[in-house]
């Protein structure tokens, strides 16, 4: 076939002219690329990319001591240190001022106070009896005792004091220096309040909210145990047979400025009569006092209520721990 240019413009010339363009275009690009890699391959799977751990790098800045403060007195100067170069600019320093200066320690609450007068109900933990001299009271709060809110007295503290025998009353009269001791868990525990009063008799029925006609009323009432018969009797005898010797004595008349009397003869009779006489007459004085001083004794139980009537003020700033407190006088 004869190549002239009626076959280059024909539709046939032309289809060959644009595919010889085409394949020599595809060999240009052929020579100049690398190559193939197997990952570019046509049905191989690309390899997953491998996972590093990463790393974050951060740089300090060096802390700077603050410049000290002047005194009076000039010190030497430190060496300076040698500072190392930082990529990062440094922060400015600042001042560090520490105050000194006292303590504010927060105002204690006061101790609870109760006035004068206050009652105190108590019951005796041991029996009395009125034939010891100074008879040991000891008695337990049976109520808490509270003034503004606060309790002054707890329940379960103890109370001591002291009674003697009223054998006008027939009762025990306590009175005088009392010392209220705290028994509870907490840190009052053992702390003692010396306080004055004086107990009364308790007769009040919780249960129905009476009051007998003896509650308030001073001293303790018991049993009343009498013990002088045998020597009320010696002192009948003793009393008759000083009159009987003093009957039985001889007389003699004698006439005197008011006229005439009858005096003891003087006889031996008469001096034995006058002697024994004597005799039975101070032993029947002697009956008689000790009749008078223990013709009875009263016994009161445990467990017998009362009140301690206090005659002061209750201020638990003066109760102390220990035997250092010292006991106010009685009134």
């Amino acid at each position: 076939m004869k190549l002239t240019g009626d076959f280059f413009t024909s539709p046939t010339g032309q289809v060959v002219l644009v595919t010889a363009v085409l394949l020599l275009g595809i060999l240009m690009l052929r020579w100049r690329e690398p190559a193939a890699t197997v990952e570019n391959a046509p049905g191989v799977q690309p390899a997953p990319a491998r996972v590093l751990p990463k790393t974050v790098t951060r740089e300090g800045v060096r802390f700077a001591t603050p410049a000290p403060v002047a005194n009076a007195m000039p010190a030497a100067a430190p060496e300076p240190m040698a500072v190392k170069p930082q990529a990062a600019a440094q922060p400015a320093a600042l001042p560090l001022t520490l105050f000194h200066g006292p303590r504010e320690t927060p105002a204690a609450e006061p101790a609870p106070v109760a006035p004068y007068g206050r009652l105190i109900p108590c019951r005796t933990v041991l029996a009395l009896e009125s034939n010891r001299l100074e008879t040991p009271v000891i008695g337990i709060v049976t109520e808490d005792v509270w003034h503004e809110g606060r309790r002054v007295i707890p329940a379960g503290a103890e109370v001591h004091g002291r009674a003697q025998l009223d054998p006008a009353r027939e009762r025990l009269a306590a009175q005088g220096s009392w010392r209220i001791v705290w028994r509870t868990d907490d840190a009052d525990n053992g702390t003692e309040l010396p306080v004055s009063g004086l107990a009364l008799d308790r007769d009040y029925d919780a249960v129905t909210g009476t009051r007998g006609e003896h509650d308030g009323s001073a001293g303790l009432r018991g049993q009343i145990v009498r013990t002088a018969n045998a020597r009320e009797l010696k002192l009948f005898a003793a009393t008759f047979l000083a009159s009987a010797t003093a009957a039985l004595q001889d007389q003699r008349l004698t006439t005197g400025l008011l006229g005439e009397a009858s005096v003891p003869a003087a006889t031996a009779r008469n001096a034995v009569l006058a002697g024994t006489g004597a005799v039975l007459r101070d032993h029947a004085q002697e009956l008689r006092e000790a009749i008078a001083r223990d013709g009875f004794y009263l016994r009161v139980p445990a467990g017998k209520p009362f009140y301690l009537y206090i005659t002061q003020t209750l201020d638990r700033s003066q109760a102390r721990r220990g035997a250092a407190v010292p006991v106010p006088s009685a009134p």
